[in-house]
């Protein structure tokens, strides 16, 4: 991840977009030092608006009380014991089942 996010500092750099603003920079590397971080970096075509990062356990809430400290907002995702579901109301699910016989986790 620090060397993706190193050459997308230097795409942005080359192109004279901000891909990993250095105040985004900052807050990454702060939170990559940060215990139970997998990953942190920006997503898409990066900017100031948004950053993502990966956790372990309940790393998560040291995280939000970290980032909250800075002002930045947190919405965090989590894994469902469940696994992968289809939920009932979605439109494609009926093309998804068609084109699935039987998947075989080991």
């Amino acid at each position: 991840m620090l060397s993706i996010r190193h050459y997308m500092r230097l795409m942005g750099e080359a192109a004279g977009v901000p891909i990993e603003p250095e105040t985004q920079t900052q807050l990454l590397d702060d939170t990559m030092g940060m215990e139970g971080v997998l990953l942190a970096g920006v997503p898409g075509a990066g900017g100031f608006d948004a950053v993502f990062t990966v956790t372990l356990g309940e790393s998560n809430h040291d995280l939000v009380r970290a980032w909250s400290s800075l002002n930045v907002l947190a919405l965090l995702v989590s894994e469902d014991s469940r696994g992968v579901s289809l939920e009932a109301g979605d439109p494609r699910i009926q093309e998804i089942k068609s084109k699935v016989s039987a998947i075989y986790i080991k």
